[in-house]
């Protein structure tokens, strides 16, 4: 079961990124900074009590799915150079 959906997950990820290329990868990083914003907007709230390990380790995640958006971004841009040249 857990291979189906896998399987469909990676066939979805791979139609969208030829459909709709770099403006996928676009908004996905726009998605993630956006939630960055958030979790940093409530960080004073959950300074008072132990909610703030989770919001940390929210925020590291989000900033390595960044930094992974990027770098899928960047690889997008030079196959399309590639395919350009």
């Amino acid at each position: 079961m857990l291979f189906t959906v896998t399987n469909a997950a990676h066939r979805l990820e791979l139609w969208l990124n030829r459909t709709l290329g770099r403006p996928y990868h676009f908004l996905l990083g726009l998605g993630i900074v956006i939630e960055i914003v958030q979790h940093c907007r409530e960080l004073p709230e959950k300074l008072d009590n132990a909610g703030i390990v989770r919001t940390a380790l929210a925020i590291v995640l989000f900033a390595a799915l960044l930094l992974h958006q990027v770098g899928e971004l960047d690889e997008h841009t030079e196959r399309r150079e590639d395919r350009v040249d």
